[in-house]
């Protein structure tokens, strides 16, 4: 009884679990889209005409935003409570739309879509604390609109570093100034360089290190203050993290694994379940709950616990990497498993093999599609990921083709239905009962019970003679007479056919009965007749009823001494209709 009650709790959990996941991943889906860096809607956007227009416009706008950020981030503190006032949300806004503005300046073409947003803020922060570092004043002329208005500049380096602004020569962008997708991204190594030296703007506050030792997105939450009173050993910065983000990072992972484990045990117990939608349910139970575990450390990740540099970008490859891996092995499965509980009996509509076949060619193409789709997310080269599955594809197109060209005999078996599971067909030499019409072969129980498999290819190409679907049975049967003068065969014959015809079950009009062989010593008639059924046990049955009658008429006609020494010869030959 504990057994049971144990059982039934587990296949009740494991609906629920399925809904939590499903939930998870939406809120997470929300929570993780990345936003747009602030409201663009009250700002014109960045002047971008000359290098000395992008540059400047840079400067203002960036150290405008973290101007703003820290001193909301003071106003934050004096205040009580965990949650921030009007003003700091009104200031927090304004920052997030100027670095927003700020990063048009930016050449982002070369940077994976998974990374683009974080990596957006950071660049805008990186850049702004490298340019305050770096003397300007005294150096060449920065090219301005008139420079540019004389002869367009390709290219100008900020004095001193390989910080360069160039002019884009194609896309939506083409004749405008943004600091180089090369500049972009080295700009990690080069504030590495330099963030030892003295800050030239006067600003005490490092902000991207700021930034980089804080949680949350911006702005530090309320609960930064606990953060902030830490020992000193765990702020000690390891790979450019604070060693407080390296042990939250470690525990969010091991949550997220303890919870896949917990979702793998409770999965493989429904899968001895009675109920099919439960089976189904706890086969895809583990795929899911990786994706979402994967999505969850990517959101603590990257907008909790705020990790930074390379470090966040190599998690955050990883994790959607996982998560969309997890949902194509999920799509499979589900697909397969699907497939596989179809029962359905054949009808003039569908058969069972016909619906598995559908759902997992589905499942395929929707598979594909995500590893589609996740490649581009993930930075990898769509058109060469293409190119690469279409040569790969005509590869294996050529190595298979035996198996494609049965793939596209069940097809076409499917589509032209000269046979249906459980019907009865005469192939080649062969009879038998179609069992199954699979992807590849099709397999027939012959007559004498055996299995035959024949590949689609060959089947599709033979002449197919649906014997169940005939709506009426022919009867062929050779006989001897007796009578050896013209006359009394010719009564004989007339006398078999009224014989048959008088049978209820034999189609008015139908008989038809000749003599074979005109100069034999023994003369012999062919009777041809319909027997009206299309079952094969019915038919068997009136079969048999009509050998007997004409055999105790033969016996009755034939004389006595033949009778006796039985060489009457009744029924020469039985042709089997079938």
């Amino acid at each position: 009884m504990m057994i049971s009650l144990r059982q039934a709790l587990r296949e009740t959990a494991i609906p629920l679990v399925s809904a939590l996941l499903l939930v998870l991943f939406i809120v997470l889906q929300v929570l993780g889209t990345p936003q747009a860096l602030g409201s663009l809607g009250f700002l014109s956007p960045a002047q971008t005409s000359s290098p000395r227009a992008t540059l400047e416009s840079f400067r203002a706008d960036a150290s405008r935003a973290t101007a703003l950020l820290m001193e909301a981030y003071r106003e934050s503190r004096s205040e009580a409570g965990l949650s921030l006032s009007e003003s700091v949300t009104r200031k927090a806004a304004e920052a997030d739309a100027l670095l927003a503005r700020a990063s048009q300046t930016l050449d982002l073409r070369d940077i994976p879509p998974v990374e683009l947003e974080h990596r957006r803020l950071e660049s805008v922060i990186l850049l702004k604390e490298i340019l305050d570092r770096v003397p300007l004043s005294g150096s060449s002329p920065i090219p301005g609109d008139d420079e540019v208005a004389a002869k367009p500049p390709a290219s100008w380096n900020v004095p001193g570093t390989d910080l360069r602004i160039v002019r884009m020569a194609d896309g939506a962008r083409a004749g405008e100034y943004l600091f180089s997708s090369g500049t972009v991204l080295g700009l990690e190594s080069f504030y590495r360089m330099i963030r030892s030296e003295p800050n030239l703007s006067g600003v005490k506050t490092d902000f991207y290190d700021f930034f980089s030792q804080s949680p949350g997105h911006l702005l530090p939450p309320k609960w930064f203050s606990v953060i902030e009173a830490l020992p000193a050993p765990l702020k000690v910065e390891i790979e450019g993290q604070a060693g407080w983000q390296w042990i939250a990072f470690f525990l969010v992972a091991c949550l997220a694994v303890f919870a896949v484990l917990g979702v793998r045990y409770l999965a493989r117990d429904g899968a001895s379940s009675q109920s099919g939608a439960v089976q189904v349910l706890a086969d895809v139970l583990v795929p899911c709950a990786v994706a979402v575990a994967a999505l969850f450390v990517r959101y603590m990740s990257d907008n909790q616990i705020n990790l930074t540099g390379q470090v966040n970008n190599t998690v955050e490859e990883i994790a959607e990497g996982i998560a969309y891996i997890a949902m194509i092995w999920a799509v499979l499965v589900f697909s397969n498993a699907l497939a596989g509980r179809l029962y359905l009996t054949a009808t003039k509509s569908i058969d069972a093999h016909l619906a598995r076949a559908a759902v997992r060619i589905a499942g395929l193409t929707v598979a594909v599609t995500l590893l589609i789709y996740g490649a581009s997310h993930l930075g990898i080269p769509l058109a060469g990921l293409l190119a690469g599955l279409g040569v790969g594809g005509l590869a294996v197109a050529l190595a298979a083709k035996p198996t494609l060209e049965n793939f596209i005999g069940g097809l076409i078996l499917y589509a032209d239905r000269p046979v249906r599971v459980g019907d009865l067909c005469r192939f080649g030499t062969l009879e038998g009962r179609v069992e199954e019409i699979g992807i590849r072969s099709t397999r027939i129980r012959g007559l004498d019970r055996t299995l035959i498999t024949i590949p689609n290819a060959t089947f599709v190409n033979m002449n197919i003679i649906n014997l169940t679907n005939r709506d009426r049975m022919p009867y062929d049967r050779v006989i001897g007479l007796a009578a050896t003068d013209t006359a009394g065969i010719r009564q004989e014959i007339e006398a078999t056919a009224a014989l048959v015809a008088e049978h209820p079950r034999i189609e008015h009009g139908s008989v038809q009965v000749r003599l074979r062989e005109g100069h034999e010593e023994k003369p012999k008639v062919e009777i041809c007749a319909l027997i009206s059924t299309s079952k094969w046990g019915e038919f068997l049955q009136i079969q048999q009823e009509l050998d007997l009658m004409l055999r105790d008429k033969l016996l009755a006609a034939a004389p006595v001494n033949e009778s006796a020494s039985g060489t009457t010869d009744n029924v020469v030959s039985l042709k089997d209709p079938a």
